[in-house]
């Protein structure tokens, strides 16, 4: 027999196929409202759904309770327990000492999957440009020169062999903004409030530059050394370029299919190996001076 338990805040495709998925379980069973004690994020999810509702909603093609913290582990009496595979299951599986399958499936956003770093799914090497991978080795000196200690990130913009720009993640209103004065964002969790932010980021960074200098960047290809946040990716598709050549991993948001459904090529490239700059190109591996 198996059962399958899950924070099911609100209803849609994703919820239906993971339940359609589990439809042998002999019973669902969804956390109630005594979780958000345990589980503070919970409290802040305003769409969500109170738990007896979304109850009622699957009531007719499937058995559901709601449980709460004082029923568990009482309530699971199946040999096989279900549970996606997410920070709250993580976390009551360990507080309970529960044996349970998780099933690899996004169903929302927690800290988990927004921080995971995986490769973009549809993007392949690519070896055959041998200028591809010396591009990229110039947006990781251009990374280099960032002051940021949490994350570097340097992009270039580039048309039949011609360099048009480069950047990196930099603040305002000064390089050393957050550690003259503090991060604004300290109090809050990674993801959270990022207008708050003191930095710019590469792309962006790239596409202002160009725009003040007069270069037009329709139809470049750009190179960057980590794949771009939604908000850049929104930028890069604005802006037109054809291509967008990366490396390492990036968090899992929905930069990906911003770019895909604006005609983006997605290429990740492999640097193992060491690759030199392109020649000619300025020498960017040196920090600025404050």
């Amino acid at each position: 027999m198996k059962q399958v338990l899950l924070y099911l805040p609100v209803l849609h495709a994703g919820y239906e196929a993971f339940l359609d998925r589990h439809a042998d379980a002999a019973e669902v069973l969804l956390l109630g409202r005594g979780f958000q004690e345990r589980f503070p994020s919970l409290k802040k999810d305003i769409r969500a759904l109170d738990p007896e509702r979304a109850a009622a909603y699957l009531r007719p093609f499937r058995a559901v309770r709601v449980v709460e913290p004082a029923d568990l582990p009482g309530v699971l009496t199946a040999a096989t327990l279900v549970v996606p595979d997410e920070e709250i299951m993580h976390s009551l599986a360990e507080a309970y000492g529960l044996t349970v399958t998780f099933d690899r499936t996004f169903l929302r956003w927690d800290r988990t999957w927004s921080q995971a770093q995986q490769p973009v799914g549809h993007a392949a090497r690519t070896t055959l440009d041998e200028l591809v991978p010396a591009y990229l080795r110039l947006a990781q000196d251009q990374a280099l020169r960032s002051s940021d200690w949490w994350r570097q990130v340097g992009a270039v913009a580039v048309r039949d062999g011609v360099v048009l720009a480069t950047a990196y993640n930099h603040h305002h209103p000064t390089e050393y903004a957050p550690y003259l004065d503090g991060d604004p964002r300290n109090e809050f969790s990674r993801g959270l409030r990022a207008d708050l932010s003191t930095a710019i980021h590469a792309e962006a960074s790239l596409v202002a530059s160009a725009a003040r200098e007069g270069i037009v960047l329709a139809g470049a290809d750009l190179y960057v050394t980590t794949f771009p946040c939604p908000a850049c990716a929104r930028l890069v598709a604005e802006t037109g370029f054809r291509r967008c050549f990366f490396t390492g991993p990036y968090s899992v948001l929905d930069g990906e299919s911003i770019l895909k459904a604006a005609g983006i090529e997605l290429i990740w490239v492999d640097l193992s190996e060491s690759v030199p700059p392109p020649p000619g190109t300025p020498d960017a591996a040196h920090p600025p001076m404050p």
